[in-house]
């Protein structure tokens, strides 16, 4: 399995921090500035702005009624919350008390979104859905990321990364790089990999893509391309369910992982270069 090409030390964190037992479904994060980061979690709809000094919670901020929450992301000073449903909130800056700016639907054919990302270089908020478009073989093995422009008056999705699941394994495979693997009833050893994206961001300097898959409890990278950089299993004992990603603007990366039986926790890799 990939260990991060040399970026990143992924069997030794630089630094991790037991998150309230409150954020026990912490579910995306956000970078905010070079001492804070901000989360949702699955149950309410509301921002937490956490210190990189400790990780304590700073200050939180309720945007709206309970509700499935699972993505977020910074766009200057305002941000992006998104409903599993595919409902995104448009939320004004700290200063607003993050007050709601406007609501609107994704019109994507999927039905189980969870993640937000910005795409500081293009200006694009990405989209990752969790699932895939029932229906054809090939819906089964395509893998998607989409994008809309935030400053667009009709936030119209489109394709900016598609992948194939089956491929990617391929690519693994070339390079050395194991893949989740299961047994067939007759025996055979085949790829488990299912690349369920919970959640997106773009590495500040290398530029490429970053997905979480929690069904894996693996970090992929990819190219502009979408050829494959990277396919790191994440440590089951530290990340038992990894959902946010975010990196600072030096490098660093952050994972946050749900509690799932356990304190959640929130995990420093710092950027070797």
């Amino acid at each position: 399995m990939g260990r991060g090409q040399g970026k990143y030390n992924m069997l030794r964190p630089s630094q991790v921090f037991e998150l309230p037992v409150f954020l026990t479904e912490v579910s995306a994060l956000t970078d905010v500035d070079e001492n804070t980061i901000a989360c949702v979690h699955d149950e309410a709809a509301s921002v937490y702005f956490v210190s990189l000094r400790d990780g304590s919670v700073l200050d939180s901020m309720t945007f709206s009624g309970p509700a499935d929450m699972e993505g977020l992301t910074r766009v200057g000073n305002e941000f992006f919350a998104l409903r599993s449903d595919g409902l995104v909130f448009h939320l004004g800056g700290r200063a607003s008390r993050l007050s709601v700016r406007d609501t609107f639907w994704l019109d994507v054919p999927n039905k189980n979104i969870e993640g937000l990302g910005y795409d500081e270089r293009k200006g694009l908020v990405l989209i990752s859905p969790k699932d895939f478009v029932k229906g054809a073989k090939e819906g089964k093995d395509e893998r998607v990321i989409y994008a809309i422009d935030p400053n667009a008056k009709e936030h119209v999705p489109s394709v900016v990364l598609r992948l194939s699941l089956e491929g990617l394994v391929e690519q693994a495979e070339r390079k050395g790089i194991a893949t989740p693997r299961r047994r067939k009833d007759d025996g055979q050893e085949v790829s488990s990999l299912k690349l369920r994206y919970s959640s997106v961001a773009v590495h500040p300097i290398t530029d490429h893509y970053y997905l979480l898959s929690a069904a894996d409890r693996t970090l992929l990278v990819v190219d502009r391309s979408g050829t494959l950089i990277d396919l790191v299993m994440l440590d089951e004992e530290l990340l038992p369910k990894p959902e946010g990603i975010t990196f600072m603007p030096n490098g660093d990366m952050w994972i946050s992982s749900e509690g799932k039986g356990r304190t959640p926790v929130l995990a420093r890799y710092a950027f070797q270069k």
